[in-house]
């Protein structure tokens, strides 16, 4: 919890077990197989270049820029313990992130075909960040039922990697068609990378220092309620503020520009062949000249996606144990940002037994997730999920939105209850 907001703290002392503290996996994406498939009223499927797929229902479900995220968490090393007044933590963790971002305009071309003269691909992007992050937190109580707590973090960036086409143009005229492209990228790694005079990338690992370093900080606060509510808990977080500075190799193409004089003469029985060998020479024209040519080393910063969390939990009066609650979450991220509204059933039948299960409306679509917490004296092991692939076809795609995680640690607790 104190991951989501430095405020809250643990009933006892803990320490992880090494790597197995707390990992995430997830995968998140705004389209799945529904968008590609399609059921008939036979019961079979059509796909969605099928003429029994109307273009603009396919246009309608499609979101103006497909995108697909992956995130792998690993906690290294987890300390939590009471002292100085409050609640404190250590923490060692390894995050790494990507995503892709693809264009609707690349999925109407090919529903749609040649319906007009320009066609514009720009904004197709890839991005990977991978870090390491060893924090420091502090939460305590400054008035009856009102916590505070703050996580320092010092940042050493492993890895990035950013490419964008920004311009990728496509004209479809009858004289004429042509075919621009331009793309730039941006690399580094977390020793410095020197460039040779032919303008090569060299990494020489002997002897090099850390050179992407950063801060972040995370902010928190809960207020228990019960002198006005009884049973009503309050919080609200912001995470990840901070960013990493890196050496940056950057790289560009040259402005690429591809001419054809259109198809000539035409055979009316042939014009879908036609076209398909006049799109496949330009492709392989365009590969051909695609090669990036290091610019510049430059410094930069960039930022972590700060996320904001505001929730609200309710214990219910004839069953304390028994609480329902809600969670609001936003990242603030160019490429992987997201926002998510999720509902709670909570259960704790026993001190060392808790339960939950929620579902939540999000950026990609509705889901149900889950969770168990297993703690008693000598252990403490927890498992859960936010997104899960409740809908696969026979050969075990997933239909909707292709979005899932999983969440568990393994901990060891000291210490009295709290």
């Amino acid at each position: 919890n104190s991951q989501l907001n430095p405020a809250m703290d643990a009933e006892r002392n803990f320490i992880s077990i090494p790597v197995l503290g707390n990992t995430t996996f997830g995968l998140n994406s705004n389209i799945g197989l529904s968008n590609f498939l399609y059921p008939q009223e036979n019961g079979k499927l059509a796909t969605f270049m099928s003429s029994k797929v109307p273009a603009k229902q396919f246009l309608d479900d499609f979101p103006s820029t497909a995108r697909i995220g992956t995130n792998v968490d690993l906690t290294i090393f987890a300390l939590g313990f009471r002292a100085f007044g409050g609640y404190n933590t250590l923490n060692i963790t390894m995050e790494n992130q990507a995503s892709v971002g693809i264009p609707e305009e690349f999925f109407k071309l090919a529903k749609t075909g040649f319906k007009t003269d320009a066609y514009s691909f720009a904004g197709t992007n890839t991005n990977v960040m991978s870090y390491l992050a060893y924090s420091i937190g502090h939460s305590r109580e400054v008035i009856d039922g009102l916590r505070v707590g703050v996580n320092l973090k010092y940042l050493v960036g492993l890895a990035y990697a950013d490419l964008l086409v920004d311009n990728l143009t496509l004209e479809t005229g009858k004289e004429r068609w042509m075919l621009e492209a331009h793309a730039q990228a941006r690399l580094a790694t977390f020793v410095d990378m020197t460039l040779t005079e032919e303008g090569e990338i060299n990494i020489n690992l002997d002897g090099q220092k850390v050179t992407a370093r950063g801060f972040a900080i995370d902010l928190g606060t809960t207020y228990d309620m019960e002198n006005i509510v009884s049973g009503l808990k309050l919080s609200a977080s912001i995470t990840d503020l901070g960013a990493i500075k890196w050496n940056m190799i950057k790289a560009n193409t040259s402005n690429i520009r591809i001419e054809y004089d259109g198809l000539g003469d035409i055979d009316p029985e042939n014009v879908d062949d036609m076209v398909e060998e006049e799109m496949n020479g330009m492709l392989e024209d365009l590969e051909e000249q695609v090669t990036f040519t290091v610019e510049d080393r430059i410094e930069e910063k960039t930022s972590l996606g700060a996320t904001m969390y505001l929730g609200a939990e309710y214990e219910l009066p004839f069953y304390r144990n028994l609480s329902l609650g809600v969670l609001y979450g936003q990242r603030f991220d160019k490429y992987s940002g997201w926002y998510d509204v999720r509902g709670f059933l909570n259960l704790s039948p026993l001190k060392w037994l808790e339960a939950s299960a929620n579902v939540s409306h999000s950026t990609f679509g509705t889901s149900m997730g889950w969770m168990f917490n297993f703690h008693p004296k000598v252990l403490s092991f927890f498992i859960g999920s936010d997104y899960m692939i409740t809908k696969v076809n026979p050969q075990y795609i997933p239909v909707n939105e292709i979005n899932s995680n999983i969440t568990l640690g393994i901990n060891i607790p000291f210490g009295k209850r709290r």
